[in-house]
């Protein structure tokens, strides 16, 4: 595998390169199993734009991310405040924006630019900020900013990034006290939004549109199973059903009995169906890929001596890995309903194309490592 992906001169770590193709792959079976030939052909093809991106991307040497990452995060400042002016709402939620034609979420976005721009912030401002002013000016401010246009309609989504961007600052030695100081203040300020959105539903919904939907989906997790069972999230309910089904070994590929009950099947729910028709020795295959991804971006990391590339591999790689875990931890309802799709294989639009996008910058960073040429920045 390894000397044809050299033939056809795809740079950078192979490794990553195949599991990418074999995840790929896979998710067009997963795909057409639970969503049918309609969906999958718009699938195949995002899939196609996403790989022919993410070769494009993985010859740009990383260096000029810098700026791009620059450009790109003051422009996800200008479609968040567009998704909260004049956002489209698909299935209750306002997250999505119309530009010329091509409508997408801005989230999206932001979840790559931010980490491109805060590792630009700790790289080149490196020497100044060892007060916490400095911190909060250069690296905390553009994170929060962010996370806050997020949220009104996104929650889960503002608390990965938030989630991303201080495994960012600790990956880049920002003092860890700081750091937990700032993880304290973001519990006590989820609880305070929890408990204004459950006891003060209007004030919740006046100022966060989808306080409901989240108090709601953290009840019913918490609800007994064996007491009240009908009051547990329906899509959840599905999931287990689908898990039981799969068993170890699985009921075999396209034979899934849930895919046409649990909604969102093809998308938010999809590790359900993996474990349904691969059983156990599937999911955990699939676990397995995500982690090894992980491994190879923390090599990476250790290989090149440019703290900026260093910085936007673990980043992005840890971004990408993390949202899976979640996915799958809600789809064994270990964690309440997020709505976090399952990176490089739910079914997916610009949310697919810019996790390519992400794994090309990876992959830049990756081959000039190989290629012993660094940038300092």
């Amino acid at each position: 595998m390894g000397s044809i992906l050299e033939n056809i001169k795809l740079k950078g770590d192979k490794t990553i390169w195949i599991i990418v193709f074999a995840l790929s792959l896979f998710s067009i079976m997963v795909v057409y199993s639970a969503a049918g030939w309609a969906d999958l052909t718009s699938h195949t093809v995002k899939l196609f734009i996403g790989l022919v991106a993410m070769y494009i991307v993985h010859l740009i040497p990383f260096k000029y991310f810098s700026r791009l990452g620059q450009i790109g995060y003051f422009t996800s400042l200008a479609l968040l405040i567009m998704v909260l002016v004049i956002g489209v709402s698909i299935n209750g939620a306002s997250r999505w924006v119309n530009v010329a034609g091509l409508q997408f979420q801005p989230s999206d976005v932001a979840k790559l630019t931010v980490i491109l721009f805060m590792a630009r912030q700790i790289s080149v401002n490196r020497n100044n900020l060892d007060r916490i002013t400095e911190i909060i000016w250069y690296v905390f401010a553009p994170l929060l900013i962010v996370c806050a246009l997020i949220l009104p309609n996104n929650f889960s989504t503002s608390a990965l990034v938030f989630i991303n961007g201080l495994v960012l600052m600790f990956v880049g030695r920002i003092r860890l006290n700081f750091i937990v100081k700032i993880l304290s203040v973001a519990f006590l300020a989820a609880g305070l939004i929890y408990g204004v959105a459950k006891f003060m539903p209007e004030l919740g919904v006046k100022f966060l549109p989808r306080s409901t939907t989240w108090v709601s989906r953290i009840d019913s997790y918490f609800i007994n199973n064996d007491v009240e069972v009908m009051d547990k999230d329906y899509q959840q309910t599905q999931a287990l059903v689908a898990i039981q089904n799969g068993s170890l070994f699985g009921v075999g590929p396209g034979k899934s009995t849930q895919r046409s009950i649990l909604p969102y099947s093809e998308s938010d729910f999809i590790f359900a169906i993996i474990l349904e028709e691969y059983g156990l020795l599937g999911g955990t295959t699939a676990l397995l890929f995500y982690m090894i991804l992980f491994f190879r971006a923390l090599r990476i990391f250790f290989q090149t001596d440019s703290i900026f590339g260093g910085l936007i591999v673990v980043g992005l790689m840890f971004s990408l890995v993390f949202q899976a875990l979640i996915n799958m931890l809600v789809s064994v309802e270990i964690m309440p309903v997020t709505g976090q799709t399952l990176p490089l294989i739910s079914m997916g639009g610009t949310s697919l194309v810019f996790t390519f996008i992400a794994l090309g910058i990876v992959l830049s960073v990756s081959r000039k490592s190989l290629e012993g040429e660094y940038e300092k920045a």
